[in-house]
């Protein structure tokens, strides 16, 4: 009977934490959160946002929430408990947990963000250690990790999610792990692709600024960054372009600056407003935001990561490249060397540049020419390979030689008769397109035969 209770108890559990359902006053955030219809990637300062008090060990919850097209939901940090916004009563709203989640601990500070109605869980802190970990929500049951390609550790307090690339931009924080020899010592700035499910590693935060990473820091979707306080003074730090914009509008400053000290809480960016309210005053208030109340800062976010890996497969690409043009260079002139020593030992068709007369061998072409053009006939490639003596010559050469040949006999024609015409003349092959046939007309036949 004790196996059968445990059984049912342990069945039962699922059950009863989904129906857990907590019914508070709906503060002016709560219901702008409820009511728009718009996404919002990034709701800030929730940690001391007190909805409910869920049955933690006495534990201070932290609540932690985000409004996709799904509806509106909230996080006990540090526990995988999910609650949705279920019902909008005048001035009452409803919470209802729709996990099943049992295993808790692991994943404090971590960032919240949807992706495709999916709910997602990335990174945190627990058990004496930070985690780049990945996890995913399965409606009405529990998280489930991702495999991602490299962890890193991953916190909330200084992060930037493009929505419409899927890709969220964070800063690694310094950090010694407690239970093992593993340290962080820099802010490094890390692109983790959604879809991918890959961090890449971008580079070192530029040490120009010391930014503030608890008091003020507020996502911006529409502009592509995060807004911070340093030194005084806000900027917009915008991950994907690796720029730095200094706030400009002194209206916005002032009203930063004043809340900057005192207990921000909830806040976001919907339709190019930023909305905020105070752990004492519930007031929702906003201002309007845009580039135009930002100047661009003459340095970069972060200092690009040289890759070592890169550097080292461009010089050895060019070495490559650079060898090879050599040796290319070097066969061609040896190619050059051993023809032109083939054609001189064969005692073939050589060009004389020296001289307009035509040599033994161009007469002989010039006349058998004459003789097959009366006859309305003409001179095969293979009858003038033969008679320029390069019938057994390689291919690349036969054309060579040719070319070489007829672009003489031509020039010497008309140096020597005062014209310009081309006195050997070609046709392709009837019987085979690839070849031609050489000739001589009537016309230039007669000039020539003048000339003798």
């Amino acid at each position: 009977m004790k196996v059968l209770y445990t059984v049912l108890f342990s069945l039962l559990i699922p059950i009863l934490a989904t129906t857990q359902s907590y019914t508070i006053p709906a503060s002016p955030s709560l219901k702008h959160l409820y009511a728009t219809k718009n996404e919002i990637s990034s709701i800030g300062h929730t940690e001391k946002l007190k909805l409910f008090i869920p049955r933690l060990n006495n534990w201070n919850a932290k609540f932690k929430l985000l409004k996709n097209k799904s509806g509106l939901f909230a996080f006990i940090d540090g526990t995988g408990q999910v609650y949705k916004a279920t019902n909008l009563d005048q001035n009452n709203i409803t919470f209802t947990r729709i996990d099943s989640t049992q295993f808790i601990g692991y994943n404090f500070e971590s960032i919240y963000f949807s992706c495709k109605e999916t709910l997602y869980c990335f990174g945190g802190y627990g058990f004496w250690n930070r985690n780049g970990q990945l996890i995913h929500f399965i409606p009405g049951s529990e998280w489930m990790i991702d495999r991602i390609n490299k962890t890193y550790q991953t916190m909330d307090m200084f992060y930037n999610y493009r929505v419409a690339e899927s890709k969220i931009y964070y800063v690694e924080f310094p950090w010694k792990e407690e239970n093992s020899l593993h340290k962080t010592e820099h802010y490094t700035v890390i692109e983790f692709d959604i879809a991918k499910k890959e961090n890449k590693f971008l580079g070192k935060l530029n040490s120009k600024k010391a930014y503030n990473f608890t008091d003020l820091s507020i996502d911006i979707p529409s502009l592509n960054g995060i807004i911070n306080l340093s030194d005084g003074d806000i900027y917009l730090c915008n991950f994907s372009s690796n720029k730095v914009y200094k706030l400009i509008n002194s209206k916005i400053k002032d009203a930063l600056i004043g809340i900057a000290g005192a207990e921000l809480q909830t806040t976001f960016e919907d339709e190019g407003k930023v909305y905020y309210s105070f752990t004492n005053d519930t007031t929702l208030r906003s201002f309007s935001i845009s580039m135009s109340d930002f100047k661009e800062e003459p340095y970069p976010l972060y200092i690009p990561e040289q890759n070592k890996t890169i550097i080292w497969f461009i010089i050895v690409s060019l070495s490559l490249i650079l060898l090879s043009t050599i040796l290319f260079v070097y066969l061609k002139r040896m190619e050059k060397r051993t023809q032109k020593n083939m054609i001189q030992k064969d005692e073939t068709y050589v060009v004389d540049l020296n001289s307009n007369k035509f040599n033994s061998i161009e007469i002989t072409l010039i006349n058998k020419l004459i003789d097959k053009s009366s006859m309305d006939s003409h001179l095969t490639v293979d009858e003038l390979n033969s008679l320029l003596g390069i019938k057994k010559k390689t291919i690349e050469i036969q054309k060579r030689v040719r070319t070489e040949a007829i672009n003489r006999i031509n020039h010497k024609f008309n140096v020597n008769f005062n014209l310009e015409t081309r006195f050997i003349e070609r046709n392709r092959s009837i019987e085979d397109r690839r070849y031609f046939n050489y000739f001589i007309n009537k016309e230039n036949a007669k000039i020539y035969g003048k000339h003798l």
